[in-house]
């Protein structure tokens, strides 16, 4: 199982990052989750170590409700302990709202 795999919270924007199925040898985020704006949005993502071997690591988060909305994150971690996700992206809706989302996800 991959350290990636936790539960982080961005108090910046009041979010919550749940990855529960992560896989170090392709990349692979399959079983993740956003919460933000009291909605949990189900997600996946990739990641990749930088030289494939880290320290430095690289995420993007995709998470999906095609009733209210995406919200897409791009993520980086300084090391493989993965203590903190410094990260932005957005949030859009089918009201043509945009939102930017930024800020340290934090390993819970």
């Amino acid at each position: 199982m991959s350290q990636l795999v936790g539960t982080y919270k961005n108090e910046n924007i009041g979010a919550t990052l749940a990855i529960t199925q992560a896989n170090d040898s392709n990349g692979q985020i399959t079983a993740a989750s956003v919460s933000y704006g009291g909605q949990t949005y189900p997600a996946t993502g990739h990641y990749h170590f930088k030289n494939s071997g880290g320290p430095t690591t690289c995420v993007t988060i995709n998470a999906m409700n095609d009733s209210l909305g995406y919200i897409s994150l791009a993520l980086t971690a300084p090391d493989m302990q993965f203590k903190e996700l410094k990260s932005f992206g957005g949030f859009v809706t089918f009201d043509a709202v945009a939102v930017g989302l930024g800020g340290a996800f934090m390993r819970q």
